[in-house]
């Protein structure tokens, strides 16, 4: 009987779907991307650890993401932002933010939110910085 490769779970596309999906209802966790994905949590981050991806870092990527659409496409405040975007505190999503975007929320908004007649339009490619 023919030996079946290793299956992987960790397809980081894959991952970073679950984890966008699951970041919308909350704090998200190892155990609960895994389970969606049908492995264990150990399997799960050695095979992301072996292609060099953080599963750390694919959950907040997920969060700032979701957190940029409706920055963008919302008149939400940032507060309703950050619960839905699974932090805990409205400082300690803006501190991540501002890491990730390059600056705060509120200026982020004022520069790629929603198009008005002095306002530009998110950039083509999706990813939109601050700097």
């Amino acid at each position: 009987m023919p030996l079946r490769e290793k299956e992987s779970f960790a397809d980081p596309l894959r991952v970073r779907a679950v984890a966008a999906t699951l970041a919308l209802s909350g704090p998200v966790s190892v155990g609960q991307i895994a389970a969606q994905l049908g492995a264990s949590s150990r399997t799960l981050q050695r095979q992301l650890a072996d292609q060099g991806v953080s599963l750390r870092a694919i959950v907040e990527e997920s969060r700032l993401e979701i957190a940029r659409v409706l920055l963008c496409k919302t008149d939400l405040d940032v507060q309703e932002i950050a619960a839905r975007s699974g932090y805990s505190t409205p400082s300690g999503f803006s501190r991540a933010f501002a890491r990730w975007a390059g600056c705060a929320p509120r200026i982020f908004r004022r520069k790629f939110g929603r198009p008005t007649k002095n306002r530009n339009q998110v950039a083509r490619n999706g990813r939109t910085e601050c700097s």
